[in-house]
């Protein structure tokens, strides 16, 4: 009887130290972000552009891979240096359709700044972050005084149509603390505004507004 009440001690001991023992990671799963091979994203490349960015998600709740992609103008950067010339860079919404083809859904020109827009040391994007049914375009720019501007749409599942979620911006010093302010703007502000009537560069978002 002793014998027993050892080898179950012993076996209860074991078990406990192999609990306290086990990596937190074995129960920490992380899912695979979902991939676009490029060549199928190049398709969508007018003569003269190139991808700057491209996000794949399922915004649409199909379980197939769509896309957001943002093209620019091969030469913009020679362009700007040689006649100052800021060329637009296009957000363009790629679905997958039933057959499992992409096709493009949508594409504005005034969401991403261009090359050099409001940042001397070049391009101000710095990403793409699609999440579920909501995307957003981020920048920052500057040197010691930054500014940021995160735009983010969210895709309506029931009616179908992408809106604008939240225009939030920011600026800050990088020696002063203190010297950080913010502006978010959301549909309370603004109320319904589409993807594709959205301009960022407007200064009254609520005349973008539709009803």
């Amino acid at each position: 009887m002793r014998k027993i009440t050892i080898l179950i001690l012993l076996i209860t001991t074991i078990s406990f130290a192999q609990k306290k023992n086990k990596n937190w990671a074995d129960d920490f799963v992380v899912s695979e972000k979902p991939t676009i091979p490029v060549e199928e994203i190049k398709g969508f490349l007018k003569a003269g552009q190139y991808i700057i960015t491209y996000e794949a998600g399922d915004f649409n709740g199909d379980k197939l891979i769509d896309a957001i992609l943002v093209v620019g103008d091969l030469d913009e950067v020679s362009s700007y240096r040689s006649d100052k010339i800021k060329s637009k860079r296009s957000v363009i919404i790629l679905r997958r359709n039933d057959s499992g083809v992409l096709e493009k859904t949508l594409e504005n020109e005034d969401i991403v700044y261009c090359y050099t827009c409001n940042s001397s040391q070049g391009s101000p994007l710095t990403s793409v972050v699609f999440s579920g049914n909501t995307f957003a375009v981020e920048h920052e720019a500057g040197r010691v005084n930054r500014w940021t501007r995160i735009i983010t749409f969210e895709y309506d599942r029931e009616k179908q149509l992408w809106l604008l979620l939240k225009d939030a911006s920011s600026t800050y010093n990088i020696m002063n603390s203190k010297g950080f302010t913010s502006d978010v703007k959301t549909q309370d502000d603004f109320g319904f505004i589409y993807f594709e009537n959205y301009d960022a560069f407007s200064e009254d978002l609520t005349k973008q507004t539709k009803h």
